[in-house]
């Protein structure tokens, strides 16, 4: 299935390639954690993280806030003729403060941190010292939910919940304000959605796989997942949006994000 899947893409990028189609949109990159000890599919290797942002600073990338893609019509290119690209890390793991943030820092690069509330200050997950800390260098924090529930089988209130209320105890007890939201394993319903708009929040990022243009919902926000295995190639082909369709194909096969 990697091999099919690789060579799909690799079709599909070389295709753009022939015909000169750009990837027009603001593309959202997700990560969960950054680590050489966790070998599951949400950890991606040190070195490997080190390699991919040197990839987007050396093709004159620049990270941007989530408004980028929430205000458009798109801003494509600043004035200096780099490319704006989001990087979100989901779960608010220790390891983005360890191992991510002093990479990223390296290149004037910035993410945005989904927290789960109930997990700050746990084994394993951000505190407060290190948020507030990564807050001043540029960072940005969102919600990931109270508690990490799948809201698409919770009851209107049990939604309402979650997504509120980890937005004011994290406005509250960080001090900062609490822009964006992320549903939790990319699952959501239309519930779920208009609790984010009723909670206040600007725009949520889900799993779907994409780019960001003009016609995008801010509720609804695209985004590519980096894979553990992922080789260079591999990141430069879901840059350029060759996994999308991919990506998108083994979401309707699974019925999941």
């Amino acid at each position: 299935m990697k091999t099919l899947r690789s060579s799909l893409s690799s079709l599909i990028y070389h295709s753009k390639q022939w015909f000169g189609r750009t990837d027009a949109g603001v593309r959202i990159l997700c990560y969960h954690r950054v680590n050489d000890q966790d070998r599951s599919y949400l950890s991606v290797p040190i070195s490997d993280f080190e390699e991919q942002m040197r990839f987007l600073w050396e093709h004159e990338y620049e990270t941007v806030s989530l408004a980028v893609p929430v205000s458009l019509p798109l801003v494509a290119r600043n004035g200096g003729g780099k490319k704006p690209i989001v990087i979100t890390f989901d779960d608010g793991y220790r390891d983005n403060y360890e191992n991510a943030f002093p990479i990223m820092s390296k290149f004037g690069f910035k993410g945005v941190i989904f927290l789960i509330v109930d997990r700050m200050g746990s084994d394993h997950f951000l505190t407060k010292d290190q948020i507030k800390e990564m807050s001043q260098a540029g960072f940005e924090f969102g919600s990931h939910s109270r508690s990490h529930l799948d809201l698409a089988s919770l009851e209107r209130e049990g939604k309402y919940h979650e997504i509120s209320s980890s937005k004011s105890l994290l406005s509250n007890e960080l001090g900062m304000d609490i822009r964006f939201f992320c549903y939790p394993c990319g699952r959501y319903d239309q519930e779920s959605v208009a609790s984010v708009k009723e909670a206040g929040y600007l725009g949520a990022c889900s799993n779907d796989p994409g780019s960001n243009n003009g016609k995008c919902d801010p509720y609804l926000l695209k985004r590519t997942e980096i894979a553990p295995h992922d080789s260079l190639y591999d990141f430069e082909k879901k840059l350029a949006g060759a996994y999308d369709w991919v990506h998108k194909t083994l979401h309707v096969i699974r019925g999941r994000p």
